[in-house]
């Protein structure tokens, strides 16, 4: 038996999602790389959203609508990866943004799961709790994922950085002017304890 959707519903669906439409793009965008496959993906959420509108339980929508995108998207990564593998290309073709291109080409190497609890933690603002929940995987592989991606683009956009013969940075507490014990300053050594 087919769905039907009252104008009524679809003026409550219009009014919850459609607010959310340009940061989901956004998101998607940065996630799979490529500004086209993005509103694509979001387009199919948004109907897939619309359709199951009437079974939503009103607690987060904008969770809710992450959940069914990112899953798309996912499946969009894996359609694309195949695709690719089968005329032998190995990269996509890289999609270009006001972002810096050092950071897009960072976020790019990190496996897809990684880079989205990333992005959603550090970009979003969710808690490894609700990404956990988006994502329906442990808060612990969230945290793990999150780490590891930290991590790794610290270290990608350090060896770029040495690469091009830019100075390594001191450690944030130093640019702080935060004492480390033993640190000298330019008043002399720091005094015994």
């Amino acid at each position: 038996m087919p769905v039907v959707i009252t104008r009524r519903d679809a003026g409550a669906f219009e009014a919850a999602v459609g607010p959310l439409y340009p940061a989901l793009i956004r998101r998607l965008t940065l996630v799979l790389g490529d500004a086209a496959a993005a509103e694509d993906v979001a387009q199919d959420a948004y109907l897939r959203a619309f359709e199951s509108w009437e079974r939503f339980d009103g607690a987060d929508v904008r969770a809710w609508l992450y959940t069914i995108a990112l899953r798309l998207a996912f499946n969009e990564q894996r359609r694309h990866r195949r695709w690719l593998a089968a005329v032998r290309r190995l990269e996509p073709r890289p999609w270009r943004d006001s972002l810096d291109p050092d950071l897009q080409a960072a976020l790019g190497r990190l496996e897809i799961r990684t880079r989205t609890a990333l992005l959603l933690s550090a970009v979003d603002g969710y808690t490894q709790r609700e990404i956990a929940t988006m994502l329906s995987v442990p808060e612990g592989t969230v945290a793990s994922w999150i780490s590891r991606g930290r991590a790794a683009l610290r270290l990608d956009l350090d060896d770029h950085d040495r690469r091009r013969g830019v100075p390594d940075q001191p450690p944030a507490r130093e640019r702080q002017g935060i004492a480390t014990p033993g640190a000298v300053s330019r008043r002399g050594p720091a005094p015994p304890r």
